[in-house]
């Protein structure tokens, strides 16, 4: 096997994982988040019926405008996956409910203020400072209770398609009273939404067991917040143990770039081969970090660290370790995507398609992007000592 570092430009190299970085960026604008992160309802089940795609799907958005029908088929059943849009009332008013749940926490912390103050008149009575914050404090609960009213009012209104509102009774002066009705009312409009969901699905196409999964937007907003803190917080964890270790900043930047455009290039891949990008996603991404960095550093302490043979013979050498690795990585995951895929599970979809995609910009940026450059650094920092 010809060894490809002898080659006395191949500091040239390194074009190619940037290549694959530029299309990459192209590609990822088009990703499609799942449901875990834009909100949304998934309902999954399967079939022995004789299905014509195109025609399920005209049938199920007729009764449900905008939902996204996925038929793959194994072992002679249609497994078949629908993604509905968020429905406007039930997260209108599950929105009202968390402000009724925050107005709620308002006023416990109110309350509480008040039994303290009330604690300090009776042990010093007549205390101007203490008789003025019990009225402040009286007053803020007292608006509490009323916006608490008109929320519960409000969430009530948005549910109506789906429940009574005249008959939720409550007290408009019990504050638990009414974050109990709130709660109740979300559980029975949700109730009764999926039930008419699931019912409208049966009218076209008939099945037994389903699995049904809903994501607010709201909560699908934070799911999404979190998944970038997270991934940040770990490439910054990353960059500074590999600093720890390597102490100079070319090499630890080249690790670093690595296991970046690795991420870059399975996204990329995503948003060319539409797959969705969920919640189950970040699971791959951060073992996709986690091996990224792997190779990497295989292939820096060997070139930095060791003193067999030339440099160019140790980069050799880690490179036909790390493609071992490599390889048997992606057999493994080429193996769950491929049977993901046809059995439809798109959990392991996200996360063989996130690991499987990078692997294979692994190939190109660990060996002919970092270990270029950190072998360059080698050569470079060995001419200048030799002077």
């Amino acid at each position: 096997m010809f060894n490809i570092y002898t080659y006395k430009n191949y500091k040239l190299y390194i074009i190619v994982p940037l290549i694959l970085l530029l299309i990459s960026l192209f590609f990822i604008p088009k990703i499609i988040l799942d449901t875990s992160l834009t909100g949304g309802t998934t309902v999954q089940f399967s079939t022995a019926n004789s299905i014509n795609v195109k025609s399920l799907t005209s049938s199920i958005d007729a009764l449900i405008p905008g939902t996204t029908v996925t038929v793959s088929k194994i072992g002679g059943l249609n497994h078949i996956s629908l993604i509905a849009l968020p429905n406007k009332s039930i997260t209108s008013g599950q929105a009202e409910l968390l402000n009724l749940t925050s107005l709620y926490s308002n006023y416990s912390s109110y309350s509480a203020d008040i039994a303290i103050i009330r604690g300090n008149l009776t042990a010093s009575p007549g205390n101007v400072t203490d008789e003025n914050q019990l009225v402040n404090y009286t007053g803020k609960l007292s608006s509490t209770i009323s916006s608490m009213d008109s929320t519960l009012d409000l969430e009530l209104h948005y549910f109506s398609p789906f429940i009574t509102p005249s008959s939720y009774i409550f007290n408009s002066t019990n504050a638990t009273s009414m974050i109990d009705i709130g709660r109740n009312a979300d559980s029975n409009a949700s109730s009764a939404y999926q039930s008419g969901l699931i019912a409208k699905i049966r009218s076209v196409i008939p099945f037994s067991t389903y699995s049904y999964d809903s994501v607010t937007p709201t909560l699908g907003a934070y799911f999404l917040s979190k998944v970038i803190d997270i991934i940040i917080a770990a490439f910054i964890i990353v960059a500074i143990v590999v600093f720890i270790i390597f102490r100079t900043p070319i090499p630890s930047f080249a690790i670093v770039f690595g296991a970046a455009n690795d991420m870059i290039i399975a996204l990329g891949a995503m948003g060319l081969f539409h797959i969705e990008l969920g919640v189950a996603s970040v699971g791959g991404l951060l073992m996709l970090i986690g091996y990224a960095i792997d190779t990497e550093v295989l292939s820096s302490v060997r070139v930095l660290k060791r003193t067999d043979g030339t440099n160019e013979e140790r980069a050799f050498q880690s490179m036909k370790t790390g493609l071992t690795m490599t390889g048997a990585a992606i057999i493994t995951f080429g193996i769950l995507f491929i049977v993901s895929y046809i059995a439809f599970v798109p959990t392991y979809i996200e996360i063989s398609g996130v690991v499987l995609f990078g692997l294979i910009g692994d190939i190109f940026t660990a060996w002919l992007g970092n270990t270029a450059m950190v072998l360059w650094y080698k050569n470079k920092r060995d001419s200048r000592w030799q002077r």
